[in-house]
């Protein structure tokens, strides 16, 4: 075996939560034959995978995960012209630094989003209007076909995605819909920008960021922005923050008249802000973080993230629904 395979390796340290259990087994890969081999060694021990890119955006379960967590250190990356291709491991901080450093623009939004490029594309990572998916040409991805619960091998084969078949939506791809496809590496499609203005758009992203996001830790956004149609619920949204909702909320009008409505809005209205269950609380800076006071366990969030549902469902009949992914239940 080529690859160091570890056994109860601690999950909670590798994401932005800090919270979870050990990982059975844990391995690291970098290249696509140290992937195969990965994949290989959990079909053959009738193991389930998980895929651990940046860490965030996902919840481990206090037990931790019973299978083989496969972390992608793939971190490689080239630019051509105005063309950036990367390895799935590669964090957004470094493909933002990159594209600054060659005068490229088109990826300033992501300024401060932690995760790997990997995980921002399967889960098209998006904010202050623009989505990785603007920017996504190709995605290529290794197929597992037949299932990873028996003891046979089957066949591994890489694929390139075009942006199209990528299916990429609010928050969501085909990636993320099917287990069986993990991310390599992608080619993302920028432009020739003046580097003064680059650095001035990444500084007022900072600055919003730092006004806006916990330092505690935590996920990410916890719960994505609904759709309605309830115009006396648009109203209410409107003369409250004195802000259309579709100029608070990016590209998001949909067909009969259904536009998403910001979760943390609704999350303040009913009540929430600063809600605390163990360990956990809905942070005072933004309703739709859940932050990790220090002794934060999975279970308190489960609980949190129940409550903030039902009173949400009770207050306004809207059914939120997690953005992030949970790991282990």
């Amino acid at each position: 075996m080529n690859i160091r395979l570890q056994e109860n390796v601690p999950l909670a340290p590798l994401t932005s939560f800090k919270i979870g259990g050990p990982a059975r087994y844990f391995v690291e890969v970098s290249t696509e034959d140290e992937i195969l081999e990965a994949v290989s060694y959990a079909q053959e021990n009738n193991l389930e995978i998980f895929v651990l890119a940046g860490g965030s955006n996902i919840l481990v379960s206090d037990e931790g995960f019973n299978g083989l967590v496969i972390r992608i250190r793939n971190t490689k990356y080239k630019i051509q012209d105005t063309f950036l291709e990367g390895g799935a491991g590669l964090s957004l901080y470094s493909v933002v630094r990159e594209a600054k450093e060659n005068s490229l623009t088109g990826l300033e939004w992501a300024t401060g989003i932690p995760g790997s490029i990997g995980g921002a594309v399967r889960g098209n990572a998006g904010a202050y209007g623009s989505e990785i998916k603007d920017n996504i040409i190709s995605v290529k991805a290794l197929e597992i076909n037949g299932s990873q619960n028996t003891n046979k091998i089957t066949n591994l084969k890489s694929k390139i995605f075009t942006n199209e078949e990528c299916e990429f939506s609010y928050r969501d791809s085909i990636f993320k819909r099917n287990n069986n496809l993990m991310i390599l590496d992608c080619v993302l499609k920028l432009q020739k920008g003046d580097p003064v203005e680059i650095k001035d758009k990444m500084k007022e992203i900072i600055r919003k960021r730092i006004e806006k996001i916990p330092k505690e830790p935590s996920p990410g956004s916890f719960f994505k922005n609904p759709e309605t149609d309830n115009k006396e619920l648009i109203r209410r949204f409107e003369i409250d923050t004195g802000k259309k909702v579709t100029d608070h909320v990016s590209s998001y009008q949909y067909v009969d008249n259904r536009i998403k409505i910001p979760a943390p809005w609704l999350i303040e209205e009913a009540g929430l802000k600063g809600k605390i269950i163990g360990g956990v609380m809905v942070s005072e800076k933004h309703a739709n973080f859940v932050v990790n006071l220090g002794s934060g366990k999975a279970q308190d969030v489960i609980m949190l993230a129940s409550l903030i549902k039902m009173k949400v469902r009770n207050l306004w009949g809207i059914q939120l629904r997690e953005e992030i992914q949970y790991v282990g239940f």
